[in-house]
């Protein structure tokens, strides 16, 4: 999804060293170069990255995909075989891959590898799976894996701890986490942004501390880009140097209308994930009809729970005429 690929293509670059002990599971590496395989002939996502790494002390590359659906274009299979295939044939080293699925439904049909062939004529090509909801999140958390902590809202939580325990465990202890402010602040809202996968967006706002997230360089562009929406809600409702009230009423109503447009935009980037065959211009437009964000999140909840896009379609007509009525 285009708005999660620059918040974790950031977070494999500044914490390459965490997620390649994550692909390989050993601490005896070291990571010496992160190479620009968006150079390469084949089409690639903008949220995948690989490093060069001296491992057992042999050099070798790793390849991460990151996947927050099913692949719906090609099988994935044959996606990491290409990718392999081509980095190998460019560097001529071992090529180890790893495809990293973010949401709790994905990446259950992966048979990481893809094989043909018989005796005498064969390829074989196997590859990492890692599915975040089958990793124990208290793992990661009490490691201080700080690359991670934003993904541990996907990961699995601790026997008999709730949900709401379990993400204000994450929330805390990223915000403790052992780095600068600017750091801070964006791991938050990496955590808050990937969180809202399966989670109620509206619970990240609640608990995670704006002045935080204001020192990272990502919330300044969010907020630059949230500032021009009120600015210009403002004028359309014609209060231009007016009474502060009005202006307190306008500047609230163009951060209600972000977040509704956030909601809706991460319901489409599901839905143009999970069913990328299907059209979703009505969807598109019975979105743009409902103001109440309590019943969009749902929605969204519903774009990633249900596995038939005729499921969520009929939940979105049954709201749609009560819209209506």
């Amino acid at each position: 999804m285009a708005q999660y690929d620059e918040l974790v293509k950031h977070l494999m670059d500044r914490f390459a060293d965490e997620f390649v002990r994550l692909a390989f599971e050993t601490s005896d590496f070291e990571v010496l170069d992160k190479l620009d395989t968006e150079q390469q002939t084949i089409k690639v996502h903008r949220n995948d990255m690989t490093f060069k790494v001296r491992l057992n002390g042999e050099e070798v590359l790793l390849h991460i995909e990151v996947q927050t659906e099913d692949s719906r274009d090609k099988p994935m299979p044959l996606r990491v075989l290409a990718y392999a295939s081509t980095l190998l044939l460019r560097y001529e080293i071992p090529v180890y891959s790893v495809v990293l699925y973010l949401a709790p439904n994905a990446g259950q049909t992966d048979p990481g590898s893809y094989s043909y062939g018989n005796e005498k004529f064969r390829l074989e090509h196997k590859y990492q799976v890692i599915r975040l909801s089958d990793l124990e999140g208290e793992t990661f958390l009490d490691a201080a894996s700080v690359g991670l902590l934003p993904f541990t809202p996907l990961m699995k939580p601790a026997a008999g701890m709730t949900t709401e325990t379990w993400l204000r465990k994450c929330v805390a202890v990223t915000e403790a986490a052992p780095v600068d402010e600017q750091t801070r602040g964006t791991l938050l809202i990496a955590l808050s942004t990937l969180g809202s996968l399966t989670h109620d967006p509206l619970f990240f706002q609640n608990v995670i501390l704006e002045e935080i997230m204001k020192e990272s360089p990502f919330y300044q562009l969010l907020e630059k880009q949230i500032y021009e929406r009120v600015v210009e809600q403002v004028i359309e409702q014609g209060i231009e140097q007016g009474i502060e009230q009005g202006i307190e009423q306008g500047i609230e109503q163009g951060i209600e209308q972000g977040a509704r447009e956030m909601v809706i935009q991460n319901i489409l980037a599901v839905l143009t994930e999970r069913f990328s065959q299907r059209d979703l211009q009505h969807v598109t437009q019975a979105l743009e009809t409902i103001p109440n964000i309590d019943q969009l999140t749902e929605l969204h909840h519903t774009a990633v729970r249900e596995s038939s896009f005729d499921v969520f379609l009929q939940a979105l007509n049954e709201r749609d005429r009560n819209q209506r009525v």
